[in-house]
Parts: structure tokens; C-alpha cells; sequence
């Protein structure tokens, strides 16, 4: 064989393995996007069914002429939206994000159930409230740094 067919033959064995290289990367890299666009969506669900949940907990906290067991009823209701966004997180949300927000979930659980006990919230509840929103934060923050929101700035 001449010497230029020889490196003919190599050239190109090498443009197809550099194709499938690039080919390779190409999907790596839409592979990426899509997960760190599931990731997103997934930390919107989870950051609006708590926002949503402690809405109704506020207004069932100063609503007057429900019956202990009405309250209860509809705290253990506001909150139920917020099951499905957790088992979601738990799937995809490294630790870093899921240890503030198993501590964010106990703050939430702590606040449905002053509102059961009949607590109202803005005279009464201030410092559980507190604890939610600074629990909160710091889910916002582990998220955050997670996608490195603050990097792409």
C-alpha cells in the first residue's frame, strides 16, 4: 500500500472518532440542560407549595367560628400540597439542598400545628414564623448555589 493511502485511512478513522467525540459532548451537554431544567422545575414546585400551604395556614389562624376539628381539618389539608414537591426533591436535590430543607419541612410541620392548636400566627406564632422564614432562606440559598445561580451573574 502507498504511504498516502496509509495516511488517508488513518485521517479518516480518526474524522470519525473525532465525530463521535463531538457527537458524544453534543449530548452530554443537552443532557445537562435537561436536567438542570427538571431541577428547576422541581425546586419551583417545592418552594410554591409551602408558600401556598402557609397562606391558608395564616388565614385559618385568624378565621373565627371553626370548630377546633374544622381548624384542624384544613391545616392537615393546606399542608398536604407540600408532600409531593418533597418526595420530588428527595429524588434529584443533592444533600447540600436537602438538609436545609428536611429542617425548612419541620418548621412548616411546626407551624401547621400551632394553627391546630388555634394559635394565631401574627400575635401569637411570631417566633415559629420566624423560624419558617429564616428555614426558608436558607433552602433559597442551598438551591441557589446548587444550580450556581449566583456564577451565571
Amino acid at each position: 500500500m502507498p504511504p498516502c493511502q496509509l495516511r488517508l485511512g488513518y485521517g479518516k478513522r480518526a474524522g470519525v472518532l473525532s465525530h463521535r467525540r463531538l457527537t458524544d459532548l453534543i449530548e452530554l451537554k443537552e443532557d445537562r440542560r435537561e436536567r438542570r431544567k427538571a431541577k428547576q422545575e422541581v425546586y419551583a414546585r417545592y418552594l410554591a407549595a409551602p408558600a401556598d400551604s402557609r397562606t391558608q395556614l395564616r388565614v385559618l389562624s385568624v378565621a373565627s367560628g371553626l370548630t377546633d376539628e374544622e381548624r384542624g381539618r384544613q391545616a392537615f389539608t393546606a399542608y398536604t400540597s407540600c408532600y409531593a414537591p418533597r418526595y420530588e426533591l428527595a429524588v434529584l436535590a443533592p444533600q447540600s439542598v436537602l438538609t436545609p430543607a428536611k429542617d425548612f419541612d419541620g418548621c412548616a410541620r411546626d407551624l401547621r400545628d400551632l394553627i391546630i392548636d388555634g394559635t394565631n400566627i401574627p400575635t401569637q406564632g411570631r417566633e415559629c414564623m420566624q423560624r419558617y422564614l429564616d428555614a426558608l432562606a436558607l433552602v433559597h440559598t442551598a438551591m441557589r448555589a446548587d444550580m450556581g445561580a449566583d456564577a451565571d451573574r
